[in-house]
């Protein structure tokens, strides 16, 4: 078992948040779901602003996308 997940370790763990997904998706509902992810978004780059300005979040998306030229 060990083995299989090293192997496959990302399709395990993907396919496990997506069943959580569906699962808050069928249990709250789409819009509540939505509403909580937007919040956490928005907690997120909040805190990175109070601990290193804008200049944090333009490094955060330079990082993001670093190497990804069409």
């Amino acid at each position: 078992m060990k083995d299989f997940f090293q192997e496959h370790k990302w399709a395990v763990i993907l396919s496990v948040l997506a069943l959580i997904i569906v699962l808050l998706i069928y249990l709250i509902g789409w819009w509540t779901l939505l509403a909580v992810v937007l919040v956490a978004v928005a907690v997120f780059f909040g805190r990175m602003i109070d601990r290193g300005g804008l200049d944090a979040v333009r490094e955060f998306f330079r990082n993001l996308f670093k190497g990804k030229h069409a």
